[in-house]
């Protein structure tokens, strides 16, 4: 074990982070997660926005069986869609769905494209839900980072851009099935290593040197300058009740 983590430190951490996925209930989490289905994925992120996976699941599996496909969504006035986000908070998200239902109809054919550059053209789609939808929706391998995974990161490597945490991802992405590596680090990041870790339960504690996680991180974000999308990172300061 220690000549494997000198010499592919990265292969073994893809390596337990899939097996205490799979042991952590993994893809029976969120109904989302046995899909793989652009348009299905974008419904589970949008839903998701400021809001707990646990309290979505329910009313992801009624919204998806009421709207199998964008053109569905267009069938009903946003009043109705509004019913739907109310219960969560936030009913602006469903005013959103709308339009990107009507941009992917316009556009696309119906169909929500698995192209990165395409999918950050529709309203409110930044680099986040761009990323989950390549990957866990699209089947194509890509870095997926949020906060939590940021936090994972911090304390493993001391990594503060989302730029080096993507590179280290897609490190980690050769030596496990990317989908199950992406939702692993969420819940990683999710559930363990929360602003006041639960190393005891953390599958790398033995090899993580629980750096001092940074004040600021940056992180990308999409900015549209004269019909142009540009991707820069942006400082994201953190709590200042942070431990380790």
């Amino acid at each position: 074990m220690v000549q494997e983590l000198e010499k592919k430190p990265e292969r073994v951490v893809s390596v337990r982070l899939k097996e205490w996925y799979l042991k952590n209930s993994g893809d029976k989490k969120f109904p989302w997660r046995t899909l793989q289905d652009p348009y299905k994925i974008l419904v589970a992120e949008m839903l998701l926005q400021r809001t707990r996976g646990e309290s979505v699941g329910p009313l992801y599996v009624k919204f998806i069986s009421k709207f199998p496909t964008p053109v569905d969504i267009l069938q009903v006035s946003i009043e109705e869609l509004e019913i739907y986000f109310k219960k969560l908070g936030l009913k602006y998200r469903a005013r959103r769905l709308y339009n990107i239902a009507e941009l992917i109809l316009k556009k696309y054919n119906g169909r929500v494209p698995c192209n990165f550059r395409e999918l950050l053209t529709l309203p409110g789609v930044g680099v986040y839900i761009a990323s989950a939808i390549m990957n866990f929706g699209c089947g194509k391998p890509t870095p997926v980072v949020d906060v939590n995974v940021m936090r994972v990161l911090n304390r493993m490597y001391g990594i503060e851009r989302e730029t080096l945490a993507r590179a280290k991802i897609w490190q980690f992405y050769k030596s496990a099935d990317p989908r199950i590596v992406g939702y692993s680090l969420i819940d990683l990041g999710r559930e363990v290593c929360t602003l006041t870790p639960r190393c005891e339960k953390c599958p790398l504690k033995d090899i993580c040197p629980r750096k001092p996680i940074s004040s600021q991180w940056r992180m990308l974000r999409k900015i549209i300058k004269d019909d142009r999308i540009i991707l820069k990172e942006q400082p994201v300061k953190n709590s200042k009740k942070l431990k380790y």
